[in-house]
C-alpha cells in the first residue's frame, strides 16, 4: 500500500486520478509525494494526514493551535527549532514532549533533541510551513508578553535591592526573593531571548523617550523590544552588578563579563558600557560553546585559495594569518583548520580569550589576566611544552607578535588572528607594532581575509536577470583577475545567452528575510618571495595587494561575487560586508 492508495481509501481522490497520478510519477521520474502536492488535487492538511498513516506517526493540524504552554516551548533553544523545523507543542500524561516534525521517521534528530534536551520525545508530523509560522509568533510573543506585565510592575521608585542577587543563572534557577524582582525578570528574560534566537551580541541603548534593545543575529541588528526610559537605570545597574561593574560611575567606559545557563548551555557574556547623551549603553556579546566543528570543505574557501590553504597547514614552521572584523568567522576557522592538522603524531597547544570551541586532542588553554596568564606569558609557556602547532588567539601587541615569530623561527607552525581589513595589511600592522621587516618576511607564510555573508534561503529563492549595469560593475571588479569571468559565469549558468542571479523573496523559513544561514567569503594571500622583497622595502599594503592580485590573489570582493554567480548568495550581501573592498 502506498500513498496513492489510503487517499483513495480515505475517498480523498477516485481511482482514476490515482491511477493517472501514479503513471505521470513514473514517465516524469518524480516523487509520488511530489507530484501529488505539484497536482493541487488535494488540499496539504489531507496529504500529511495521509502520509502520517503510511508511516505509522500521527499526523498534527497545527492550525488549530492558538498558543503553546511557554514552559514548554521555553525548554528548546529558538534557533534549534528553527533551523531544524520541530515544533514542541505539548506534554503526555507520562511527561514526554510531543514533536511537530517534517519527519518524524528521522531517529538521529529526535536522538539529539533528546540527549541536548534530557527529554522523551514523542514525534507527530506536521506541515513545515505550520510549524514555521507558529515558531516565529511564539518567538516574537514570548518576550512582549513575558516583559510586558514586569514593565507594568517596575514602574515604581527604583530601589537598590531590587537589582542584586545571584549572577550564575538566568534561566530560572536563581535563589532567593530576588529572582521574582521586576527588573531582575525584565534582563533575564532579554538575555535569554537573545541566547535562545542565536544573536551574537544584544545592545541596550537610551534614546530620547524610549530604553532600546536590538539584537545582533546573523550579522544584522534587529530592534526587538522596547522599554520606557525611566527603567533605564534599574536595568542597566542590574547588568553593571552582575558584571561586577561600578554602579556608580557612569561617566566613563568600563569592561565586566559574567556567565550565564539557559536551559542546558552555558553562554560567556563580554559586557561594555559607553556614556551617551541620553544614559549608559550597553552592549553583551554572547560567546557560547559550539556544538561541532565543520569539515575543512564547508567554511566557503573554494578552488586555488582553498588548496594554497590547506597546503601551509602541512608546514612545519611559519606563521599563518587570519584577520577579519569581530564576527567574522576568525574563531570557527582556525578551530577548523586545527581539527584538520589534529592526529596523535601532532602536539597542539593553543591560547585563547576565551575557548569557545573545545577540540578534542586539542590542548586549550583560557587567558587568565587576573592571574598573570596573558598572551605573551602564556605563549612564553608553550615553548616549553614541545608543541608543533602553536594558536594564539589574537596577536594585540609588540610582545606578542615578537614572541610567535620567535617561535616559528624556532620550528613551530604558529596560527594567530589579527584584526586589519584585508590581508595585505595584515604585514604593516606587524611593522606598526615594532616588528623587524626582515622578521616578517621570514615567518609570514600566509594571510588569509574574511567575511561572512549570509546565503540565499534555499525554500524562497528565486533567480531574475540583473541590470546591465550589475553585470558591467562584475566585469570591472574582475577585470584585474586571473580568473575569466566570462567563461566562469558560461560555466555556471544552467540557461544559454542570458545570466541569471539569485535573491530570496522571504517566506516562513528564513523570518521573511530572503536569507537562511552563513558562509565565508575569504582572500588568502601567499607571502612569495616578490612580496618579502616588497615587506623587507616596508612597501605599503596597496603595493603588496597589487602584486599577490598579479600573483593570482582572489580578494574579498572578487570571491564574494563568485559565490553571488554560483546563487549563494547576493551581491547587496557581499557590498554590505565587504564595503571597504568594493569602494
Amino acid at each position: 500500500m502506498d500513498i496513492l492508495d489510503i487517499l483513495v481509501s480515505k475517498g480523498k481522490i477516485n481511482q482514476q486520478v490515482a491511477n493517472d497520478l501514479r503513471i505521470k510519477s513514473i514517465k516524469e521520474s518524480k516523487d509520488i509525494e511530489f507530484i501529488i502536492n505539484e497536482s493541487n488535487v488535494i488540499p496539504e492538511n489531507d496529504l500529511f494526514e495521509a502520509r502520517g498513516i503510511l508511516y505509522n506517526t500521527p499526523f498534527k493540524d497545527l492550525s488549530t493551535i492558538t498558543s503553546i504552554p511557554r514552559d514548554i516551548f521555553n525548554i528548546f533553544n529558538t534557533r534549534d527549532l528553527t533551523e531544524r523545523i520541530v515544533l514542541p507543542f505539548d506534554k503526555t500524561a507520562e511527561g514526554a514532549i510531543m514533536l511537530a516534525m517534517q519527519n518524524p521517521l528521522d531517529i538521529q534528530l529526535i536522538q539529539y533533541f533528546e540527549n541536548k534536551y534530557k527529554i522523551k520525545i514523542v514525534p507527530y508530523l506536521a506541515i513545515p510551513e505550520q510549524i514555521l509560522t507558529i515558531i516565529n509568533a511564539q518567538s516574537s510573543q514570548q518576550i512582549e508578553s513575558n516583559v510586558i506585565d514586569d514593565v507594568e510592575a517596575a514602574n515604581t521608585d527604583f530601589n537598590i535591592e531590587d537589582v542584586t542577587g545571584n549572577v550564575e543563572n538566568v534561566s530560572g534557577d536563581i535563589d532567593g526573593s530576588i529572582k521574582n524582582a521586576p527588573i531582575v525578570k525584565i534582563v533575564n528574560t532579554v538575555l535569554e531571548y537573545a541566547a535562545k534566537n542565536g544573536a551574537s551580541d544584544l545592545h541596550i541603548e537610551p534614546t530620547k523617550k524610549i530604553l532600546r534593545f536590538r539584537l545582533r543575529i546573523d550579522g544584522v541588528l534587529y530592534e526587538k523590544l522596547s522599554v520606557p526610559l525611566a527603567l533605564a537605570p534599574a536595568i542597566i545597574s542590574r547588568i553593571k552588578i552582575l558584571s561586577r561593574l561600578k554602579i556608580e560611575e557612569k561617566r566613563l567606559p568600563q569592561d565586566g563579563r559574567f556567565n550565564i545557563k539557559v536551559g542546558k548551555e552555558y553562554i560567556d557574556l563580554r559586557v561594555s558600557s559607553l556614556p551617551t547623551v541620553y544614559g549608559e549603553k550597553i552592549v553583551i556579546r554572547l560567546l557560547r560553546k559550539a556544538e561541532s566543528i565543520s569539515d575543512i570543505k564547508d567554511i566557503g574557501m573554494q578552488g586555488k585559495a582553498f588548496e594554497e590553504y590547506k597546503n601551509s597547514l602541512t608546514l612545519t614552521k611559519g606563521i599563518i594569518l587570519i584577520t577579519g572584523p569581530t564576527g567574522s568567522g576568525k574563531t570557527q576557522t582556525l578551530a577548523t583548520s586545527l581539527s584538520y592538522v589534529n592526529k596523535p603524531t601532532v602536539n597542539i597547544i593553543t591560547l585563547e580569550d576565551p575557548v569557545e570551541i573545545e577540540i578534542d586532542g586539542v590542548n586549550q588553554v583560557q587567558v587568565n589576566p587576573d592571574a598573570g596568564l596573558d598572551f605573551a606569558t602564556g605563549l612564553r609557556a608553550f615553548l616549553r611544552q614541545d608543541p608543533n602547532i602553536i594558536m594564539v588567539g589574537e596577536i594585540r601587541d609588540e610582545e606578542t607578535a615578537r614572541l610567535a615569530t620567535q617561535a616559528s623561527l624556532t620550528g613551530h607552525l604558529v596560527l594567530s588572528t589579527i584584526h586589519t581589513t584585508s590581508a595585505a595589511g595584515a604585514l604593516p600592522r606587524l611593522l606598526d607594532m615594532g616588528i623587524e621587516p626582515f622578521l616578517i618576511s621570514s615567518t609570514i607564510e600566509l594571510i588569509v581575509a574574511q567575511r561572512l555573508v549570509r546565503k540565499i534561503c534555499n525554500h524562497c529563492q528565486e533567480d531574475y536577470i540583473p541590470e546591465e549595469s550589475v553585470l558591467d560593475n562584475i566585469k570591472e571588479i574582475f577585470k584585474d583577475s586571473s580568473i575569466d569571468i566570462a567563461k566562469y559565469v558560461k560555466s555556471s549558468q544552467e540557461k544559454n545567452n542570458v545570466i541569471y542571479l539569485s535573491r530570496g523573496k522571504g517566506c516562513n523559513y528564513c523570518s521573511n528575510t530572503g536569507y537562511l544561514g552563513r558562509t565565508g567569503i575569504f582572500e588568502v594571500l601567499v607571502v612569495t618571495n616578490d612580496i618579502r622583497k616588497l615587506i623587507l622595502e616596508k612597501d605599503s599594503s596597496d603595493s603588496i595587494n597589487t602584486v599577490a592580485v598579479k600573483n593570482g590573489m582572489i580578494t574579498l570582493v572578487q570571491d564574494g561575487y563568485l559565490k553571488v554567480i554560483d546563487k549563494i548568495t547576493t551581491i547587496e550581501e557581499v557590498y554590505r560586508v565587504a564595503k571597504e573592498s568594493v569602494e
